[in-house]
Formats: C-alpha cells, sequence, structure tokens
C-alpha cells in the first residue's frame, strides 16, 4: 500500500475543504431562536418597512421575564431602553423590570449622535420584537436618558400603541424633519425624572405646557443623571398603573 506522508495529506484536505462553498451566516436572528428567561440575549434585526432611509441591521438586547415560556397564550408588558452612549442596559431599573415581568428590550445603535441611527434601531427592534414575543396591545414603555430621553419622545411618536414614557434627565427631541416627540401623541402616561440641580431641569416648565395633567414629575436631590433606584422605581409603578392589564 502506497503511504502518503503527513503534510501532503493536510494539504489535500485544506484544497478540497477550500473548494466547498461556506454557509454564509444569517444576517439576522432567526425568528425561532429559542430565547432563554432571565439570559440577556443579543438579537440582529433589520428593519424592512416603510422608511426605507433606515433600512439596515441593527441589533438589541433581550431579557425575558420568569414564566414567559410557562404559558404560550400569555401576553406581557415591555420596556424599550435607551442611552445616550448606545448599548444600553436595565440599571437601576433592573429589579423592578423583573419583579413585574416586563420584557425588556436594550436598544444598542441608538446613542448621541445624528438620528439616523437611534431611530433605525428603534424601527427595526420594534418591527422585530412585536414578532417575536407576545407583547400585549398598549402594554409598552419607553424609557431612556439625556439622549436616550429624547429619543424615547420620538419612539414612542412614530412607533404605535405605547402606553407610557419616562424622560429622565431630559424633555422632548426634534428630528431633522421637524417632528417633536410627542407632538399630537396622546398616550396614557408621560413622566419626567429630573435632578434638582440639572441643567435640562427648565425644560419641565415646557413639558407642563405641552402634556398637561397627564405630566407627572419626579425630582430628586442631584444632577444630570439617570435616576436614583427609588425615584425610577415610583415612575415606572406610575407609568405601570396607567396600562392595560
Amino acid at each position: 500500500m502506497r503511504r502518503y506522508p503527513a503534510l501532503l495529506l493536510c494539504l489535500l484536505s485544506a484544497v478540497v475543504g477550500a473548494a466547498e462553498p461556506a454557509t454564509p451566516a444569517p444576517r439576522t436572528t432567526p425568528e425561532g431562536l429559542v430565547v432563554k428567561e432571565g439570559v440577556e440575549t443579543r438579537i440582529a434585526c433589520d428593519h424592512n418597512g416603510g422608511y426605507s432611509k433606515y433600512s439596515g441591521v441593527y441589533h438589541y438586547r433581550v431579557v425575558l421575564p420568569k414564566g414567559y415560556h410557562g404559558d404560550a397564550t400569555k401576553s406581557w408588558p415591555a420596556i424599550f431602553v435607551a442611552s445616550p452612549g448606545g448599548n444600553a442596559s436595565m440599571g437601576n431599573m433592573a429589579d423592578w423590570i423583573k419583579k413585574h415581568g416586563y420584557i425588556a428590550i436594550l436598544l444598542d445603535e441608538s446613542k448621541n449622535g445624528p438620528w439616523d441611527p437611534s431611530v433605525g434601531n428603534f424601527l427595526a427592534a420594534h418591527q422585530d420584537a412585536m414578532k417575536r414575543f407576545r407583547i400585549g396591545p398598549g402594554r409598552k414603555v419607553c424609557t431612556g436618558f439625556s439622549g436616550g430621553a429624547r429619543a424615547s419622545s420620538i419612539f414612542v411618536s412614530i412607533g404605535d400603541n405605547f402606553g407610557g414614557v419616562i424622560l429622565q434627565g431630559a424633555g422632548t427631541g426634534i428630528l431633522d424633519n421637524g417632528l417633536r416627540g410627542l407632538a399630537g401623541v396622546q398616550i396614557p402616561a408621560v413622566v419626567v425624572t429630573m435632578g434638582k440641580k440639572d441643567s435640562n431641569r427648565g425644560e419641565i416648565k415646557q413639558l407642563q405646557a405641552t402634556q398637561g395633567d397627564r405630566l407627572q414629575v419626579f425630582e430628586f436631590e442631584g444632577g444630570h443623571q439617570w435616576a436614583p433606584k427609588d425615584v425610577i422605581e415610583k415612575a415606572l409603578d406610575h407609568v405601570d398603573a396607567k396600562l392595560p392589564k
């Protein structure tokens, strides 16, 4: 029997392997992916709706509440979170979100800067999450800090059927096309949390002028920052009480 040197066999294997076409990795996360409860899972998604300028692949991380997979007929509330630096987290809201059984949707590309990536990230994540998870009608909340708060005011204006928004450390945002957050949008609960030393504190008056009685303000000792745990939990309690059950 003729024998071939081991090196030659390795080279032949490499050539044969290179000739076989590689299976391309999926562009977005398959809809059939089973997401574990309580584990932060990153989802890749693509907005393909009516806003073609925002098309592309975006990402969000989701944390499903305990018991989500126990009843396939039950719907759940959801909270979308945006951060001025991108890669949003639950932060001071984590305990409350888990205790109250919310689906947490944490936006990755949404951050301070040009509006297009932030809006695209929200549109793609919202579209994907509504297909992928059992989110109850009118049981969606959006929140963020500073630029994330301004973005949140836009998100609930272009997204459908939101029940509340919590603006932390800032008021509303305005898109390049002139669309101002919350303008003409009648959502049940509008909340602002603001440090008493925050340079944006003057924006509370602007919100009061446009939102009227549905605006709830939670102030705290501090500056420009995410709301402390006790404050954001009170704000979340207020919004949660306004949502359909």
